[in-house]
């Protein structure tokens, strides 16, 4: 019970639920806040450790897509490459954005998109780590580690830039 206004207030198993799920909410928002703040944060490190142009574009969402796509700069599949990364994966990120929510063809774009970023995250670990660029790709499938993996990598030197 509680006094709302001069209202008493009754919260029955209901208002439980929904005050839970409220908490629920905020807490996993600032999580999500905290969580984006880190990985733009240690990709804006990547960025001014390969001195690139305009590192500051890691602050921003779809730019992120970019600043990765320009340190990858291709990915091979078999004897198929994709070239100018730094187009097509703030391209593909978009596609992924917009198409998502139609049934087939999001889920087709949804999973060329994944396949295409853990492409070009191999690739990435491959110019730094190369003894463990597969197991730091399978790791970026569970997504939280990336930061992580990018600060270790913003702390060492790359050994095959392509």
């Amino acid at each position: 019970m509680y006094f709302l206004g001069g209202v008493v207030v009754t919260v029955g198993g209901f208002g439980y639920f929904v005050t839970l799920a409220i908490v629920g909410a905020v807490f996993m928002a600032i999580v999500a806040v905290a969580f984006y703040v880190f990985f733009a944060f240690t990709l804006y490190r990547l960025a001014q450790k390969r001195n690139m142009e305009m590192p500051w574009l890691a602050w921003i969402p779809i730019a992120q897509m970019y600043v990765i796509g320009k340190m990858v700069k291709s990915v091979r599949i078999s004897n198929f490459e994709i070239p100018a990364l730094e187009i097509v994966l703030p391209v593909a990120m978009l596609a992924y954005l917009l198409f998502n929510g139609i049934p087939v063809l999001g889920l087709i774009i949804t999973l060329a998109y994944f396949a295409l970023i853990l492409l070009s995250l191999y690739n990435l670990y491959r110019q730094y780590v190369p003894e463990n660029a597969v197991v730091y790709t399978i790791l970026s499938i569970f997504v939280v580690p990336v930061p992580f993996l990018f600060m270790k990598l913003a702390k060492t030197e790359p050994v095959n830039i392509q």
